[in-house]
């Protein structure tokens, strides 16, 4: 019985703390990135599938899924910013935190610049259509994107270092 349960259980980690903590840092980034690469395969058989239905919508939808996917795997690829050195000292700290704060700020922006641009095509399509509340809820979007790349411009003010 015992036996049986060693071979089902996994290694206690060895090493350093900061080997423990990158190690389990890859395998968890390794599993995003693979989850990311999943949603967007799906987005894109989403948007395949919902091509035939020629549902707007829908289009939009699977898109936003597969964009979604998508910005999971880039994000992924920029963890080597939690990289934690052996010897800790305020200076290290100051600088991860700082690393920490470009990279949210980074995507802040992204994804403010995605919704802004999402907005202005949904304004231009609700235009061409004379689509009141397609104007509004565009407008909305539009000052959301916006909203969300002033703040990420900010986002140094808000934490003191």
């Amino acid at each position: 019985m015992i036996t049986m349960l060693a071979l089902v259980l996994p290694e206690p980690p060895s090493g350093t703390p900061a080997e423990i903590a990158q190690n389990g840092l890859d395998f968890f980034s390794t599993w995003v990135a693979r989850i990311g690469g999943l949603v967007a395969f799906i987005g894109a058989i989403k948007y395949a599938l919902s091509i035939k239905s020629e549902d707007a919508k829908e289009q939009l939808q699977a898109v936003l899924v597969m964009i979604s996917g998508f910005m999971i795997v880039s994000a992924i690829r920029d963890l080597s910013i939690f990289s934690i050195p052996s010897a800790y000292s305020l200076t290290a700290a100051n600088n991860e935190f700082s690393a920490i704060l470009d990279f949210i700020g980074k995507w802040t922006r992204r994804v403010g610049a995605l919704a802004l641009f999402l907005g202005s095509l949904m304004f231009a399509f609700s235009f061409k259509d004379n689509n009141a509340n397609g104007k509004v809820t565009s407008l909305k979007t539009i000052s959301a994107g916006s909203i969300a790349m002033a703040v990420s411009a900010v986002l140094p003010t808000f934490a003191y270092m």
